[in-house]
């Protein structure tokens, strides 16, 4: 999930305040998951072509070596030669500043679709080296391609390192992990002193951590978590994951075909006030990063947040069994839907009480209405307001599971399985599956209108959605829904 620059000031017990900062992420292209989640990418199609792949020897062979520095030696070994080596976009300059082309005679060019390496005279090569370093900079609405874990250890994301090819797919590539001397590789159940020739067991770009740590196996999960995390949140974690993994199994009717991985990292710093959490999530995997000194001490506020969030990527490894279609699926349909899980997954758990699952769907709502002053839902995320897809998601996939009289997880639950034995869902087979359930194509034309108008009144109108739903959460103000030729 990415979110960063959403910031909240909460107050502690102390009269602090503490600056808490959601990032939440897209699957896979976005794991848009997929799906981040999110949630997420074509996992299934890109499974069939890595059959294929896997059957023909890499057109490129890489080479990931750990230094001493902390940085990344890469190098690029080309089975036939070319002219270049393109990779797709990274915001924020990130290449240009963290990678340094190590073999003479080469450059690297930033372009309005990604970069590219080549040689400065223009001819084909078959090698070239890189030395890649982490950034503090964190990357909105995409992932991290290297974050320090404590000890020494970094965690690799392999996908912005993966080259391109011509039409926007990934080159045939494998992976080799060396870690440094004493260090391991930790990848899908695989530790060893290196990965070589490595594959994603996904068909997908992937997280491997690099590190002196030990990953700890459950029944449910692989994981691996950082020794600066501070002790409360390691016992958190084991003790919430199993609970969290059992409850969605049965909400959804079904079990990760893969142990999947979570990673934990925890460069917390010295800014007192910081109380970050951000995850990243991909087919079978998510990853945790909690930063700010705020996270030292157990409060009701960073225990909360780390279980709402660590919740909500949790339900992202379900959803990706049903993928969107294309990287321009609406976000909001599996980002609000996981945030009105987790909610769920909170009162089921014993964890939330009635009013604090109503105080924080207030907060969604009114969330909701902010993010859309000044444009429509559908172009939220074009317009930077981010928040919008989690806040009005939320809201929406409330009123769907109320309007057919069920949870949200019923309704994914139904979709996820529908959506399966299609080649990945659009916007379209949601409303679609709204209507199928409901029966009420009135709700859904409202929905429609919802999601796609920029309103005059966001606040007025997420009231009149909710009353149309006969919501449990609608205020008596919340006015009937005026039929759509009157708005």
């Amino acid at each position: 999930m990415e979110m960063d620059g959403n910031h909240r000031p909460f107050g502690n017990d102390n009269g602090r305040s503490i600056e808490v900062s959601f990032s939440f992420q897209r699957f896979a292209a976005r794991v848009r998951v997929m799906a981040a989640i999110a949630l997420l990418s074509a996992v299934a199609l890109a499974t069939m072509a890595s059959a294929s792949d896997r059957a023909r020897p890499a057109d490129i062979r890489v080479s990931v070596e750990q230094l001493d520095s902390g940085a990344l030696r890469i190098a690029y070994d080309l089975k036939k030669p070319r002219r270049a080596l393109a990779f797709g976009a990274l915001a924020a300059g990130h290449r240009a500043r963290r990678w340094k082309i190590d073999t003479p005679g080469f450059q690297l060019a930033r372009l309005a679709d990604g970069d590219r390496i080549t040689r400065t005279d223009g001819a084909k090569f078959d090698r070239v080296v890189i030395v890649a370093s982490p950034d503090l900079i964190r990357i909105q609405k995409n992932y991290q391609p290297i974050a320090a874990y404590g000890e020494g250890g970094v965690m690799v994301y392999n996908g912005h390192f993966w080259p391109m090819t011509q039409r926007g797919g990934r080159v045939n590539t494998t992976f080799s992990f060396i870690p440094k001397p004493g260090a391991k590789a930790v990848a899908f159940g695989a530790r060893a002193d290196h990965l070589t020739d490595w594959r994603s067991p996904m068909a997908h770009p992937a997280f491997i951590y690099m590190g002196p740590l030990d990953p700890v196996e459950t029944r449910d999960v692989m994981a691996v978590v950082d020794a600066a995390a501070p002790e409360w949140v390691r016992d958190e974690f084991y003790t919430l994951t199993p609970r969290i993994f059992a409850h969605l199994a049965s909400e959804f009717d079904f079990s990760l075909a893969v142990k999947p991985n979570l990673f934990l990292a925890a460069p917390l710093g010295r800014e007192e006030g910081r109380l970050s959490y951000s995850g990243d999530a991909l087919p079978a995997q998510f990853q945790i990063t909690l930063e700010g000194a705020a996270w030292r001490e157990p409060s009701p506020k960073a225990l909360g947040i780390f279980r709402r969030s660590t919740i909500h990527e949790a339900v992202h490894l379900w959803q990706a069994a049903a993928r969107p279609g294309s990287d321009e699926v609406a976000g909001w349909i599996h980002e609000g839907a996981a945030d009105a899980i987790a909610a769920e997954t909170l009162v089921a758990l014993g964890l939330w009480d009635a009013a604090a699952y109503a105080a924080d769907f207030d907060r969604a709502r009114g969330e909701c209405a902010n993010a859309l002053q000044g444009g429509s839902l559908a172009t939220a995320e074009a317009r930077g307001r981010f928040r919008a897809l989690y806040a009005c998601g939320h809201v929406i996939a409330a009123a769907v599971s109320w309007a057919e009289e069920e949870t949200v997880s019923d309704f994914w639950k139904g979709f996820i399985a529908e959506a399966k034995t299609s080649d990945g869902y659009t916007e379209e087979d949601f409303y679609d599956f709204v209507a199928k359930r409901s029966g009420e194509s009135e709700f859904v034309d409202a929905l429609r209108y919802f999601v796609r108008t920029p309103l005059a009144n966001p606040t007025r109108e997420v009231a009149r959605l909710l009353a149309a739903t006969g919501s449990p959460l609608a205020h008596p103000l919340d006015a009937p829904l005026e039929p759509l030729d009157a708005r």
